[in-house]
C-alpha cells in the first residue's frame, strides 16, 4: 500500500486569508499568541483546495494511505480531525507533540523526520522549505506542491 503524506494549512485547507491576517499582526512580534490563537481557531471555516482534495480522493480510491500532517500542537484546538472528517481525507493525522516545541524543532524540520520515519511515496506541502528538507533526505519519495496539479474545475472568464 502507498504512503500519501499531505500538509493540512495551505496545502488541503485554502489558509489564505489567515496567513495574510497572521503575517500582518505578527511583522513586529512572530510569537504573538493571540495572533496564532486567531489563526488557529480558523481552520474549520477554509475550504478544501479543490485540486489537492480530487487528488487526495483519487489516491484514497487507489487504495492509498493517507496520513494528514500539521505542525501545529497535538489537541490544541481540536479542529484538524473534524475538518478532515468533513471531506473524508485521512487515514490518520499525525501533529506537533508538546516536547517538539519546547526543543525548538521547527517545522520543516519536523515533517522531514516524519517523512524519513514513515518513508512516503508521495509528499504535498505548500511550504518550499519543507519540500527541499523532504527531497534531500528522502530522495526516493515524490515530493510535490499544490500548484503541481491542474484544476480543470476552475472557470475560465471568456470576456476578459
Amino acid at each position: 500500500m502507498s504512503l500519501v503524506m499531505v500538509d493540512l494549512e495551505g496545502t488541503l485547507s485554502d489558509h489564505t486569508d489567515r496567513l495574510a491576517i497572521l503575517q500582518a499582526t505578527t511583522a513586529a512580534d512572530p510569537r504573538n499568541r493571540e495572533a496564532w490563537k486567531i489563526y488557529y481557531k480558523g481552520l474549520p471555516d477554509d475550504e478544501p483546495r479543490p485540486q489537492v482534495l480530487l487528488a487526495v480522493k483519487t489516491w484514497i480510491e487507489a487504495g492509498c494511505y493517507i496520513l494528514v500532517y500539521s505542525t501545529r500542537f497535538k489537541n490544541k484546538y481540536g479542529h484538524e480531525e473534524e475538518w478532515l472528517r468533513g471531506h473524508e481525507l485521512f487515514d490518520k493525522v499525525i501533529l506537533r507533540q508538546r516536547d517538539q516545541w519546547e526543543t525548538r524543532i521547527e517545522g520543516p524540520d519536523l515533517v522531514s523526520e516524519w517523512a524519513v520515519r514513515d518513508n512516503p511515496h508521495i509528499l504535498i506541502d505548500d511550504r518550499e522549505e519543507v519540500r527541499d528538507k523532504v527531497k534531500h533526505w528522502c530522495p526516493d519519495t515524490m515530493v510535490l506542491a499544490p500548484e503541481d496539479f491542474p484544476y480543470e474545475g476552475q472557470r475560465h472568464d471568456p470576456t476578459v
